[in-house]
């Protein structure tokens, strides 16, 4: 069997220069990035006392060549020969406190660690004001691995402290200044700290680095695909990489005066941002598979790695990655979620629905130059059919590449209209309303919420449903804006048969929460319902409402007229085949817009 790894070894100094020329990359592959700076912190006080402070796993490059010129500040190399996937928050602890370099935290902002270190006491701590201005440290321990000379630094602290201890009377010994300057040798010394190293080989595949990664990783985390693509991306293009973590951080706060890709319904993650990019440029829905092509491998040739097909594919990658990162064409997308009734994320139980169903957005508008409304009715229809039915839920990925295999055949609009109103009617049949949705598959459940139960709300949105017991003629998406308190929505879920009473009548939780049991209302007119039997309190609520109105508020929130008076079982039944009424009605009405 041929060897796919080597162990060695490594001090922190020789690691630091392969990273300044650029021969070892330091891509971010386990998030949260950075450790918190006591962790830093503790890293340098069980180096300084000897203490093992584990391995880093280095995988090799293939195809790498080295520059001619060799420059200040240019690397050495025009990208990687090895890059670090185990390890990295100790090394780049270690490069930015060595090397005075910023880092990145998990909101994206650049900050230093600064650690102090007291000689007389060996003691490391995190910087702060207290070490800032007592002489007895040093402040921040990056000033002697950037100082040109260590045995000034050394001179000027001691003289410092001297002149502290006589200011208040005191002397520093020649004992302790003899302890401090072979202490603050030790702390420059620690760059001579030898790390063990597990050397994987180019020739080792992702399955292989997983599988010793996992094995010696005492954590038990895992390495996944997304992660070896951002590997790919940080060795091959940079920019590219940057540009997907940009589009990432600005998903997750507001930008005054600029369209950013902030939005009410979701956050991005640099997993989203590749899974949309390999199935809009690559048609690949396996990050397996989407990682193999980016590597090169020619799948012809049973995946041997072609440097050639390599860069083919990267500048494909290039050409087609701005079109998902345009932030205009991702807040059309986004209105088309909305139109489709879910207004609020916390409908959308899979983030994977959000971002395939924009892949094939980004694929109607720019390969079948689909105009902006057609494409947002087809992608509202996509979308709320993919939602209803968990398409991208559990084992999904063989699924979409049919898909995408089947819209790569497709030459016209109306052939890709075709095959997203087929695979609708395909799923959604009459059986599926009268059947499946009413079963345990849909609606016949208990407990907060699936697919089937926002898929109703939903269409409430859709349909333009009154609030229910409201005294006011809004709309059920008006429950979706903020609340006056700034803080609760004016959104409440109400028991419509009130737990206290079910109780009283001996029903279990599992059958009190069933989703049939549930209707959203105004909080504010949740406040004012007690817990009497709904024969007692809806004709209290109903007071002063004419029959057709009564009766038009029952049809608009699936409730069977008499409902109040029903037995509770009889009335789940009921309401079931409501609830699932108003679905397919809503769903008629987004195939209307498209047909």
């Amino acid at each position: 069997m041929q060897e796919i790894f080597s162990n060695t070894t490594l001090t922190v100094n020789q690691l630091i220069e392969k990273i300044d020329t650029g021969e070892l990359g330091l891509p971010e592959l386990q998030r949260p990035f950075i450790w918190k700076d006591s962790k830093v912190r503790d890293l340098f006080d069980s180096m300084m006392r000897g203490y093992p402070i584990g391995y880093l796993m280095l995988w090799e490059c293939p195809a790498m060549d080295k520059k001619k010129t060799i420059g200040v500040d240019v690397h050495s190399y025009d990208s990687p020969k090895e890059v670090i996937i185990d390890g990295q928050q100790r090394l780049t602890s270690l490069y930015a406190v060595m090397k005075g370099k910023k880092v990145i935290n998990s909101k994206f902002d650049e900050k230093p660690i600064v650690i102090s270190y007291r000689p007389l006491k060996n003691k490391f701590e995190v910087g702060y004001s207290a070490t800032k201005k007592d002489p007895e440290w040093i402040y921040n321990i990056s000033e002697l691995y950037t100082s040109t000379n260590s045995y000034k630094f050394i001179g000027d602290f001691i003289q410092r402290l001297t002149d502290y201890r006589a200011s208040k009377g005191e002397v520093l010994t020649d004992s302790e200044q003899g302890v401090i300057a072979e202490r603050i040798n030790a702390v420059v010394n620690l760059k001579s700290h030898t790390l063990p190293v597990f050397d994987i080989k180019s020739n080792a595949e992702e399955e292989d680095v997983s599988e010793i990664f996992v094995r010696v990783n005492s954590g038990g985390v895992s390495l996944k695909q997304n992660d070896f693509i951002l590997t790919l991306l940080s060795l091959y293009w940079d920019d590219g990489r940057r540009e997907i973590e940009k589009f990432s951080k600005e998903s997750t706060y507001p930008t005054k005066g600029k369209t950013t890709s902030y939005n009410q319904i979701t956050t991005v993650s640099a997993q989203d941002v590749i899974r949309v990019v390999m199935a809009y440029a690559f048609d690949r829905a396996r990050l397996k598979y989407g990682y193999k092509l980016l590597r090169g491998a020619d799948f012809d040739r049973r995946g041997a790695v072609d440097v050639e097909l390599r860069v083919q594919r990267f500048e494909t990658l290039k050409a087609k990655l701005p079109d998902v990162l345009n932030v205009h064409s991702w807040h059309e997308f986004l209105k088309a979620i909305m139109n489709a009734g879910y207004l609020s994320g916390d409908l959308i139980l899979s983030g994977n629905a959000i971002f395939y169903s924009y892949a094939l957005y980004l694929i109607a508008k720019h390969r079948f130059n689909v105009s902006y409304n057609e494409n947002m009715h087809l992608s509202s229809l996509w979308f709320f059919y993919a939602s209803l039915i968990s398409l991208y839920t559990g084992s999904f990925e063989s699924t979409v590449e049919n898909h995408l295999n089947s819209i790569k055949e497709l030459t016209n609009v109306d052939e890709y209209k075709e095959f997203v109103l087929s695979r609708v009617n395909e799923r959604l049949t009459n059986d599926y309303f009268d059947i499946t949705l009413v079963g345990s598959e849909g609606l016949a459940v208990s407990g907060r919420g699936n697919n089937a139960w926002n898929a109703y709300v939903a269409s409430l949105n859709i349909l333009n449903a009154g609030i229910l017991f409201s005294k006011s003629n809004l709309f059920v998406s008006k429950l979706f804006e903020p609340g006056t308190d700034g803080k609760r929505k004016s959104l409440e879920k109400h028991h419509l048969f009130p737990k206290a009473y079910l109780k009283s009548m001996g029903y279990s939780d599992a059958k009190i929460n069933q989703m049939a049991n549930y209707a959203y209302i105004d909080w504010k007119d949740n406040m004012d319902i007690l817990d009497d039997a709904p024969s007692i309190y809806y004709p209290i609520i109903c007071n002063g409402k004419s029959d057709d109105e009564i009766r038009r508020m029952e049809s608009e929130n699936a409730l069977p007229h008499g409902w109040e008076n029903m037995a509770y079982e009889d009335f789940l039944e009921a309401r079931r085949r409501l609830m699932a009424a108003k679905i397919k009605a809503a769903l008629e009405q987004l195939k209307k817009n498209v047909q």
